[in-house]
């Protein structure tokens, strides 16, 4: 028997992306009089635009993150989905086979619903697919028998999980060299951060005029350089989960991550102003030292 793809629409937000959608799908689908020469055209502009792109030359787009902000703002635009609407969108997924409902417990897990899978198809394998933030010590549906469990889908990194691309629509972000980062809160005087710094990646090695920092580590681990006056008479420390930094207003800083994972960091920014600009810069990051 061939592999069954189910979906449970009881969850806040149900989101697939696949491998790349080409226009000659969407015109086969679309029911529209247009051709794939011009939905071709349409997703040039929407990748121009920042909505789109192509994993690899030869592949077909898939949303960005402003895209995939852009469509959650039209379904909230829509107001609260039914739990049949929502069943409805799900089957219509041409990879989807089967949608099932099923009730929520206490702990929002979807325990009811594994256990109508098992009684539906009671002779067949049933493999349940988990992202990267769980594992086998902290979901409560590992209580039901009968079930193999699969962690890690779409990557350890949660790049591509439920959580992390609603962070991605809710908050701004922005890429650097070094990583990421997430605007949290933002006034004239105070702004919060989460920074994600890459495995063997770093910062320049900089001051403010006008704003302390305090920095602290939630996820990895980093190594934090500094001075207070001389910038050549550096001081080195590491920084692991949970500890804390204070960066002084004219105070030297940098932040590094020499690595394996990546290093996420909660920023706190608060002074006369936080504005980006205010930033003096004495030297780059260099990736490509010994």
């Amino acid at each position: 028997m061939g592999t069954k793809t189910i979906c449970l629409p009881n969850f806040e937000f149900s989101i697939i992306i696949s491998s790349g959608i080409s226009s000659k799908l969407i015109s086969e689908k679309l029911n529209a009089p247009l051709s794939a020469s011009s939905i071709r055209s349409v997703m040039a502009r929407l990748e121009e635009q920042g909505y789109l792109h192509s994993p690899h030359t030869s592949a077909g787009r898939v949303p960005t993150d402003r895209g995939l902000k852009l469509f959650v703002d039209g379904l909230l635009e829509l107001g609260d989905l039914t739990i049949e609407e929502r069943k409805n969108i799900l089957l219509n997924i041409e990879c989807v086979d089967e949608v099932i409902t099923f009730n929520d417990d206490d702990s929002g897990s979807c325990i009811d619903a594994l256990e109508k899978i098992k009684n539906k198809y009671p002779n067949e394998n049933i493999i349940f697919c988990n992202g990267g933030d769980r594992n086998k010590d902290n979901i409560p549906e590992m209580k039901v028998s009968g079930i193999e469990f699969r962690f890690g889908i779409g990557g350890d990194d949660k790049k591509n999980s439920s959580s992390s691309l609603l962070k991605n629509w809710k908050y701004d972000s922005e890429e650097r060299i070094w990583g990421s980062f997430h605007n949290f809160y933002d006034s004239r005087e105070v702004k919060v951060k989460e920074l994600i710094v890459n495995p063997k990646k770093g910062m320049s090695f900089q001051k403010h005029k006008q704003r302390n920092e305090i920095w602290l580590v939630t996820q990895g681990s980093c190594e934090v350089m500094f001075a207070d006056e001389d910038p050549n008479q550096k001081e080195r420390i590491i920084l692991n989960k949970f500890d804390h930094f204070i960066v002084d207003e004219g105070q030297w800083h940098q932040i590094i991550n020499p690595f394996e994972e990546e290093c996420h960091i909660i920023e706190i920014q608060y002074g006369d102003s936080v504005i980006e600009d205010d930033i003096e810069r004495l030297s780059y990051y260099n990736d490509k030292k010994s």
